[in-house]
């Protein structure tokens, strides 16, 4: 779908979008690059806050710590003002859950919402190390099946060395990317 909004990595988007149909993915249809900063805190005192929260059963306190922005869209069925409306129910509480690993941890992380359907994003992905406080992030969407599902049908090197050229294709994309 034409994304009518011109955010920065609108392209890199869709050339991860076509990326993961081309290798096995078909169902991969929607891409949307975030942009992941840092409001205050220390790493111990951001786990510690979120962790309360998911023994509490709360919403993790995603914007207390952080500031997220989208940074490039891409999808096969829906625009960018569609995925942005979504973005509350889209971004479920199992990734938002681990936006502090993906800030803080070095690329490459790879977090998957086993339960995510329709329209919500399966999987978080941080492919490169954070650049002047910024982490980038990846939600993808297949609304078929779980990133998890897919990986269970292949077996050891294939997927090693999927990820493998992803983290390639990714890293020559990223030069492409005006972060800031």
């Amino acid at each position: 779908m034409k994304n009518n909004l011109n955010l920065q990595a609108n392209e890199a988007a869709k050339r991860i979008v076509r990326y993961f149909q081309a290798n096995g993915f078909a169902g991969m249809s929607e891409a949307l690059i975030i942009r992941i900063h840092m409001k205050g805190g220390n790493r111990t005192e951001i786990d510690a806050a979120f962790e309360a929260a998911h023994e509490q059963e709360l919403s993790p306190p995603v914007q207390q710590y952080f500031e997220i922005r989208a940074f490039g869209h891409y999808s096969d069925s829906r625009s960018f003002a569609e995925a942005k409306s979504a973005i509350q129910s889209d971004f479920t509480e199992a990734l938002r859950y681990e936006v502090p690993r993906v800030f803080f941890d070095p690329a490459p992380v790879v977090i998957d919402d086993a339960m995510a359907t329709g329209s919500k994003y399966d999987v978080l992905m941080k492919i490169t190390d954070n650049v002047d406080g910024y982490a980038m992030g990846i939600l993808l969407n297949d609304p078929d099946a779980s990133f998890l599902e897919y990986i269970g049908t292949r077996h050891g090197e294939e997927w090693q060395q999927i990820m493998g050229n992803f983290e390639i294709k990714t890293s020559a994309l990223a030069s492409e990317i005006m972060l800031f």
